[in-house]
């Protein structure tokens, strides 16, 4: 489950722990029980069991389990929106294993490439993206590729964005195909197709809320405003964006962490439905 909690949230599951003949049971235990927090809807307490672990693994000098206390730990400091504490993190577990000469480092540019956009530096997080679209992970490779999309399309450079969504276009993986379909509506909206890309984005709104990706349910609310402003409907637009902010208010003051979140759809069924 290495890779599920932030390759299905954008950001949802923890990493497998690495098994070897004799485990250190204290790193297995803040493994399992950081991986449980955070499935419970915790992760400020599965960000202290994650600290313990890779501080078990560098007592232990074992590169594999750093590298996954430390992509565990960045992607929980990811999930509590502290893209700066992500950054520290990776710098530190990417340290470790440049020492001990462990280069299976892709994912892990892939929670910094996630970080970087949080921050709003587009030009760092196509770079780091770019660098997880080498991977021989195809899961990682399809999470990349909808990054140097996002970062793209915030540029308006649609040569690029057109390439990533080609890239996504043939994936069976559920993850990958909200992906395309997120690309898709940002690709349309730069085409000057609003229709079409409120469209996309209203549907991708309700299928990110049914798969508690609550970040990327914002993210396909804000391109649904942009497409309802680029038609001159202001109103939808401000009710879209105001539904955006109220979700994202809530979670980062901590009012609301596994519940389901509710966004009316009235206003843009009315007009025919970032």
């Amino acid at each position: 489950m290495k890779r599920a909690m932030f390759l299905c949230l954008l950001l949802a599951g923890c990493s497998s722990v690495s098994k070897g003949p004799d485990p250190d049971q204290a790193y297995e235990n803040a493994m399992e029980t950081g991986r449980s927090a955070f499935e419970l809807g915790h992760p400020d307490q599965s960000e202290s069991q994650y600290h313990t672990a890779m501080d078990r693994a560098l007592i232990r000098d074992d590169a594999a389990q750093i590298h996954d206390a430390g992509f565990n730990l960045a992607t929980t400091l990811l999930e509590e929106n502290k893209p700066a504490d992500v950054l520290a993190a990776l710098d530190r577990t990417e340290k470790a294993l440049t020492l001990r000469q462990y280069s299976q480092t892709s994912d892990l540019e892939l929670v910094r490439s996630a970080a970087l956009y949080r921050q709003h530096d587009l030009t760092g997080s196509e770079a780091a993206a770019l660098l997880a679209l080498q991977s021989p992970d195809t899961t990682v490779r399809n999470r990349a590729a909808y990054l140097v999309g996002l970062s793209a399309a915030d540029q308006g450079d649609t040569t690029q964005l057109t390439h990533m969504e080609a890239l996504l276009a043939p994936s069976k993986e559920s993850a990958a195909m909200l992906d395309h379909q997120d690309l898709a509506a940002r690709l349309a909206l730069l085409n000057h197709a609003p229709a079409l890309a409120l469209d996309q984005a209203m549907s991708l709104t309700q299928k990110r809320r049914d798969a508690q990706d609550y970040e990327g349910m914002r993210r396909a609310l804000l391109v649904a405003a942009q497409a309802a402003e680029a038609q001159g409907d202001m109103s939808t637009a401000a009710a879209l964006r105001q539904q955006e902010l109220s979700s994202r208010s809530l979670q980062e003051t901590g009012r609301v962490e596994k519940a389901s979140i509710t966004v009316s759809t009235t206003s843009v069924q009315a007009a025919a439905t970032r």
